[in-house]
């Protein structure tokens, strides 16, 4: 995988990170009104704007650089 970024450095994982945050929030009983839904189409549109951005792979272990 040359030129692949660290994962840490992916937008997209980032942003579901937080959603999976959020929804662990949620479960554990805080009072989601409409924000389920709302965070549901805010996480997809996210998704599909980061998919156009995206030009590198991600690697999951650190590559080296000779």
């Amino acid at each position: 995988m040359e030129g692949a970024k660290a994962w840490w450095m992916s937008k997209t994982i980032w942003a579901n990170l937080i959603a999976l945050i959020g929804s662990v929030v949620l479960s554990l009983g805080f009072d989601p009104g409409r924000w389920a839904e709302i965070s549901t189409v805010v996480l997809a549109a996210v998704n599909v704007v980061l998919r156009f951005y995206t030009n590198e792979e991600v690697s999951l272990l650190p590559t080296s650089q000779n």
